[in-house]
């Protein structure tokens, strides 16, 4: 991890002449994303957060970290100078809306099923058509999936962050669900299951978190 911080606090230090962030007051969103990132004792703590401080320690930049549903992160940061957003998945939708830095941490997306369910067939993102999915509201997965006709109500069961997410999979109101291999577990674990009581059906995107930045 050492090697990937240096790295790209590098890119990070290359973006602060253009960014002119040297003595202003800089602000990084996120939300609480166990454990990625996630407020403890008060202190926004996690995986990536731990990458995204050593990077702008190395560039000497103090950033004031705050945690926020997704939806009011996302809006915040392109509303506010000299403001990041983290850990963030970067498409052609959202390219031209950032300056982009990373990726910062490896990540596969995957739909996961329980385990137990053996009638739950997945060959192709065609075939989860069939089924029920929960996602969460203003995900790059969930825009990627609506874009490929999944329909709000039909095929996707939308919520507001990963604890609705897995409340409404582990209650049955969804067949699959979206995570990865830091989140699913976590948030599943949280909820009375482990990570043997899931088996991944597709692999959706492998293209790493990134640190995004306003671009003023």
């Amino acid at each position: 991890m050492g090697r990937r911080v240096l790295l790209i606090g590098i890119v990070l230090l290359t973006l602060i002449p253009q960014l002119c962030l040297a003595g202003r007051d800089v602000q990084v969103f996120t939300e609480e994303l166990v454990p990625v990132h996630y407020e403890q004792h008060g202190q926004v703590v996690g995986i990536a957060t731990d990458i995204v401080r050593a990077m702008f320690a190395l560039a000497g930049v103090s950033p004031k970290f705050t945690v926020y549903p997704w939806k009011r992160a996302y809006a915040m940061v392109q509303l506010q100078p000299d403001s990041f957003i983290f850990t963030i998945n970067r498409t052609s939708s959202r390219e031209q809306k950032f300056k982009w830095i990373g990726p910062i941490l490896p990540k596969r997306t995957f739909l996961y099923k329980f385990a137990s369910r053996t009638d739950i067939q997945v060959d192709s993102l065609e075939d989860v058509k069939q089924y029920t999915t929960a996602v969460i509201l203003g995900y790059a997965m969930t825009e990627m999936l609506q874009e490929e006709g999944f329909e709000v109500g039909r095929q996707l069961l939308v919520t507001r962050n990963k604890g609705n997410q897995v409340r409404a999979f582990v209650q049955g109101h969804a067949d699959l669900i979206t995570g990865n291999e830091y989140t699913l577990g976590c948030a599943m674990q949280k909820a009375g299951y482990s990570a043997r009581d899931m088996e991944p059906v597709l692999l959706v995107n492998d293209r790493g978190y990134y640190l995004a930045a306003n671009l003023d």
